[in-house]
């Protein structure tokens, strides 16, 4: 790059500039505007584009642990904290930001960060797709999804939006299902560097709710028929999940200030979020059921983040100066909960009914985080390659709760966060970096099997470190390996049942990735993890439990590929194989469930219909019907879903 073209950095968009990091081999480039999620993939660590993803992580699992639960998320560039995702008809992409696509950011978090990207209004444009979820069934399960996009004339006005909905869906328990969600995302802009982006999104869904399985002491469980429903028939997940927001900025000038302002609310209603449980199973499917009846269950999480941004660039370096303050405010309304025995049950389908349950009104549990942050941070780009950037952040955290019962109680704590890296080019094509990180992240809800079931954990202190490179062997072709390692608290259940913090949890792993172009029209995107996963504590060294966390997996690999030759006129071929590694089943690691593969496969044709794009697309999800049981960290197991085929026409960009 001449030095010449270096300020043109400073006078890209955010997103622009951002991307720039490339030339300093930090960040890949901005994932293409193609509808397949291999082909919009910079590297294996898990990317998503619409409804496909691909990777070796995904939104609910970094690194293993559960960001669903840790609540590092930025949607369109800004802080927020998730109470539920963002629904489809707002989100076009989502990218998982760890090891090197996380380096420049200015302030990133432990276990790494998930992106989401708004619906575009750069070009006008609309898409309409009808598909069916099962296609091999007699009841297929149609679908529908519609995009829009409009623009004004002199482009200082548009508009993006979206809505989706299914009348009759089926989920992996055999359960009847079916959502709706809407989306709209306005942009204005007005003098000569400002813009506005406002959205908000809505989606709704109903479902019978799904079951779990807990074995015996010493059995592996049976295999049941996966598509007989086995929860009481009034059981039921009824949700209404919001996400709403305005992100306010000036476009990026060369030595100038850049502002940056943002207030995004999560919210999720809940009427009903019961769960049906199978216990003691023996070898013959023979279990104690009891469903779990939850009703009018809430979260409502509101962040504001104000950035202010100062650089100074010249012909070979660029250095950049960065303010922030951060708010936020969490409240949780845990559900009332009533337990219902079910009696002996057989998996096999041999389940007594109960009647439906009155409603009873009870007063409810809560409970409110309040959460400040003000940071400083620093960052250096040479042309050369090298790059530096510390981050320095002060936070105070107010945690009170409200029992249903008693009086309330509050605690106050206060930290400082740190985060450092450091970028070393070796060669033209080889980039070494090293990173450390200091933050807070949430610790999620009890499970439904937790004496104190849907209760909020508090945020905890969370530390990552890694060390890594990036080697371009060819300029399509992107390998990337990083070793790594985060501690932070763990949870686990007492004696009395209670989920709560008692130990713990050490990452130490190597992963690798390789995506890019191999030959002409076949692009690759491959990866693997391996990880030593390992608690302390006192329980651990009494012996009560095992040093290994329940339902973490230590070895994770993916090899997939989309293939797409000019000759083929439109039509393409992909496939991808996942292998999941042994999990332990209980405390103690005395049982644990068996690794396995999955693989998808699919194709899709592109063509022309009535003058507009089109493409027809039909995917095979668990192509092999592969039957593998899933433990999570509560030690409740479920099954992968059996092979499904999915179909689906589109027609519009």
């Amino acid at each position: 790059m001449p030095p010449s073209d270096f300020p043109a950095l400073r006078r890209a968009s955010r997103p622009e500039l951002k991307a720039c990091a490339a030339l300093l081999g930090l960040l890949t480039a901005e994932a293409r505007a193609q509808d397949n999620a291999i082909g919009g993939a910079d590297d294996a660590f898990g990317s998503r584009i619409g409804q496909e993803s691909i990777g070796l992580y995904s939104e609910s699992l970094v690194r293993g642990f559960d960001l669903q639960q840790a609540g590092n998320y930025r949607i369109g560039d800004a802080y927020f904290v998730r109470a539920a995702s963002p629904p489809d008809t707002l989100v076009a992409s989502s990218q998982i930001r760890v090891g090197a696509s996380a380096l420049p950011l200015d302030f990133p978090a432990p276990s790494g960060i998930v992106q989401y990207s708004l619906l575009s209004g750069d070009r006008e444009r609309t898409r309409v797709e009808l598909g069916f979820q099962h296609l091999l069934d007699s009841n297929p399960r149609p679908y529908l999804r519609a995009f829009f996009a409009r623009r004004s004339d002199d482009g200082r006005f548009s508009v993006a939006g979206g809505a989706l909905g299914s009348p009759s869906a089926r989920y992996i328990f055999g359960n009847e299902a079916k959502y709706r969600s809407a989306g709209i995302v306005p942009r204005m802009r007005w003098g000569e560097r400002w813009q506005a982006t406002g959205f908000h999104g809505v989606y709704m869904q109903r479902y019978q709710t799904d079951v779990g399985f807990a074995p015996a002491a010493g059995v592996r469980l049976p295999e049941p028929d996966r598509l007989r429903y086995l929860g009481q028939t009034w059981s039921r997940f009824d949700t209404r999940n919001t996400t709403s927001g305005l992100i306010v900025a000036t476009d990026a000038e060369a030595n100038a200030w850049d502002y940056a302002f943002s207030a995004i609310r999560s919210r999720v209603d809940r009427p009903r979020s019961d769960f049906n449980l199978f216990d003691s199973i023996d070898a013959e499917g023979r279990a104690d059921a009891s469903v779990v009846v939850a009703r009018d269950r809430g979260i409502d999480s509101r962040a504001l983040e104000s950035v202010a941004r100062r650089d100074w660039t010249r012909a070979t370096h660029r250095n950049e100066l960065v303010l922030l303050a951060r708010a936020r405010r969490s409240d949780y309304r845990s559900p009332r909960v009533s337990t219902f025995a079910v009696g002996p049950a057989s998996i096999w389908g041999d389940v007594p009914s109960l009647p439906a349950p009155e409603d009873a009104e009870e007063r409810q549990s809560r409970a409110r985080v309040e959460q400040r942050e003000a940071g400083l941070g620093w960052q250096f780009r040479h042309r050369n390659g090298f790059a530096a950037n510390v981050g320095l952040r002060r936070v105070g955290i107010d945690e009170t709760a409200f029992p249903a019962d008693g009086a309330s109680s509050a605690r106050r704590s206060q930290a400082w966060l740190h985060n450092g890296a450091i970028v070393v080019p070796l060669s033209q094509r080889i980039t070494a970096f090293a990173a450390t990180t200091r933050g807070i992240e949430e610790a999620g809800i009890a499970p439904e099997n937790a004496s104190n079931r849907f209760e909020a954990l508090p945020p905890i202190l969370a530390r990552q470190s890694e060390v890594g490179a990036k080697w371009q062997p060819a300029p399509a072709l992107t390998l990337l390996g990083t070793v790594f390692r985060i501690r932070k608290p763990d949870p686990g259940f007492d004696a009395n049942g209670v989920y709560r913090f008692m130990e713990d949890v050490e990452h130490r792993g190597i992963e690798l990735s390789a995506a890019g172009e191999l030959a002409e029209g076949l692009r690759v995107v491959a990866g693997a993890s391996w990880m030593k996963l390992r608690l302390s504590g006192e329980r651990v060294e009494s012996g009560d439990i095992g040093e290994r966390p329940v339902g973490r997996s230590s070895k994770l690999a993916l090899a997939s590929f989309d293939y797409a030759p000019p000759a083929w006129r439109g039509f393409s071929l992909d496939a991808d194989a996942t292998y999941y590694g042994p999990k332990p089943a209980d405390d103690r690691n005395l049982r644990r469930t068996p690794g396995y593969t999955l693989l998808n496969v699919g194709a899709r044709y592109r063509f022309s219909l009535g003058g507009k794009p089109a493409a027809l697309r039909m995917r095979v999800y668990n192509a092999t019907n592969k039957y593998a049981w899933i433990v999570g960290g509560s030690g409740i197991q479920s099954y992968e879903p059996e092979r499904r085929v999915m179909l689906s026409l589109s027609l519009g960009e």
